[in-house]
């Protein structure tokens, strides 16, 4: 065992030392800011409801983003540290937070770190407050630490991803700042790139993120363009949209599962199949926004 690896495994050894219920539990809580479907979730009703210049910076961000982290994954194929037997799992599985169905070859850079600290970060950019610079980065931390806690990832893993992930934040907020008529080409570019990822390296994430890329990278501009739709002025409002956005987005993700279990199992599904609902996010939700008047 090499310097590196014996020093990231003490590391690793030392939080799991710290498992206990009430850890356990302040890292499940972190940990979420992690996971897709929380974040996709709370990043819709951000876009649609509160502040749609956010929600599209956020949109941007982690899908460009993580396309590069699915990619790295699949490349890299790192094992994650419980595979070596020299650090012990911690199962997690629920519906909303699993570790236990994690690939045991996708450990760096860490995804969980990268999408907070991506989301994190361009929370901070907006918000131009000494307290978000203060909270959003601690909260990085603490997904940061999470993953270490359930031994599914190294050090490295985590400070790479979380590297990645406010180099990203980055980018596409000076990009909003000083070249904002760009940022649709950019995105495009970011799209195409996502298609070379997953003919190089393919996996079901790169293919998965590769159909989230392509839809928004189609889906902003028509919408920027040809509908335009503002940010709700209403609580009821507000309500409409949260409950008619995630209605028709969980009628297109649901509807792929009367599939025939043979197609489900077709990688290129994957690919269809979040296409279409993030399409269906970002252009036909809010279509039906302007239609109702809402």
């Amino acid at each position: 065992m090499c310097y590196n690896e014996f020093m990231e495994i003490s590391i690793l050894r030392f939080f799991e030392d710290l498992r206990c219920v009430f850890a356990t539990i302040f890292a499940f809580l972190f940990s979420l800011f992690g996971e897709t479907l929380f974040l996709v979730v709370l990043i819709c009703l951000i876009y649609w409801i509160w502040d749609k210049r956010l929600g599209e910076k956020l949109v941007i961000t982690s899908f460009s983003s993580m396309s590069l982290n699915a990619f790295l994954k699949t490349l890299i194929a790192r094992p994650r540290p419980f595979t070596t037997g020299k650090v012990s799992r911690l199962d997690i599985d629920t519906p909303i937070l699993s570790t236990t169905n994690l690939h045991p070859f996708e450990s760096f850079p860490s995804g969980h770190s990268q999408m907070s600290a991506g989301m994190f970060f361009t929370g901070a950019f907006h918000f131009k407050k000494k307290w978000s610079w203060i909270v959003f980065p601690l909260f990085t931390v603490g997904v940061m630490l999470s993953r270490l806690y359930f031994g599914v990832h190294y050090p490295t893993d985590v400070l790479v991803g979380a590297t990645l992930g406010i180099v990203f934040a980055c980018f596409w907020e000076f990009l909003f700042q000083k070249k904002e008529s760009w940022k649709y080409s950019i995105l495009a570019g970011f799209a195409l790139l996502s298609v070379l990822f997953c003919i190089i390296a393919p996996s079901k994430s790169s293919l998965e993120l590769c159909g989230c890329l392509c839809a928004t990278a189609i889906g902003l501009p028509i919408e920027n363009k040809y509908l335009a739709f503002e940010n709700a002025t209403t609580g009821k409002n507000r309500v409409y949209r949260a409950l008619i956005g995630l209605a028709c987005v969980g009628a297109v993700f649901g509807a792929f599962s009367l599939l025939p279990f043979a197609f489900l199992e077709l990688w290129g599904w994957k690919l269809v199949k979040y296409f279409l609902t993030v399409l269906t996010g970002v252009l036909l939700v809010p279509y039906l926004f302007k239609k109702l008047k809402i």
